[in-house]
């Protein structure tokens, strides 16, 4: 086995923490009008279907229609898709989402997530195929594995189950360049799994509450 040499280790690390350090809006002496103006019009990140990435899944069965879901989800949870403010114990959750448009629940629609610790994010809905499959993706993370990742995608598919609809959600991060990867592949294992589990348990609880009050 041919073995890298050290000073190319120390190269590819020194990349992996410095590689696209430059964010979008964060600069704290932008007025909010300016840094809003600047994160709408930044581009979004070319999502390609053949790169490598590190990621989670979490599922769960609910006890409603899948159409019904859906119907809810694009009306009402979509937009407050992770937004609870719970966290884990070692990853901050989300304190709040701020629209950079009207919505959040069609493609274009984009929006910045900020964390409890006061990092932030902005996503963009990708696609929503028939309100059974919702895409999006999240970029110019602040926080630390910003650091080491180009973009995540999410992705929740909807599919019709023995107890109603079945909920896939996936998030999958980009790691900018060797070895990012291997830097945050057990924080997506381990802290991300936990992270979006509780979001996924939040969001069963809320459509539950609404749909069987109708």
């Amino acid at each position: 086995m041919t073995r890298m040499p050290a000073f190319a280790i120390s190269t590819a690390l020194m990349l992996g923490l410095s590689a696209c350090t430059t964010l979008v809006g964060v600069d704290p002496t932008l007025t909010p009008a300016q840094r809003d103006q600047v994160q709408r019009d930044m581009p979004r990140p070319l999502v390609t279907a053949d790169a490598r990435y590190e990621w989670v899944t979490v599922e769960s069965d609910i006890p409603v229609p899948r159409d019904a879901f859906a119907h809810w989800f694009m009306q009402t949870g979509a937009a407050h898709l992770a937004v609870s403010g719970n966290g884990t114990p070692t990853l901050p959750g989300i304190d709040r989402a701020e629209l950079l448009g009207d919505t959040w629940h069609a493609p274009g629609d984009r929006r910045r997530v900020v964390f409890t610790d006061g990092h932030s994010a902005v996503e963009e809905v990708i696609d929503s195929l028939q309100a059974h499959q919702f895409r999006y993706v999240s970029w110019n993370r602040s926080d630390r594995i910003g650091r080491y990742t180009r973009y995540a995608v999410g992705t929740l598919t909807f599919s019709e189950s023995a107890l109603g609809t079945h909920v896939h959600w996936t998030y999958a991060f980009r790691p900018k360049v060797w070895p990012d990867g291997l830097l945050i592949r057990n924080a997506v294992r381990t802290e991300h799994h936990d992270f979006l589990a509780a979001a996924l348990a939040a969001m069963r609880e809320h459509a539950l509450a609404d749909l069987q009050e109708n």
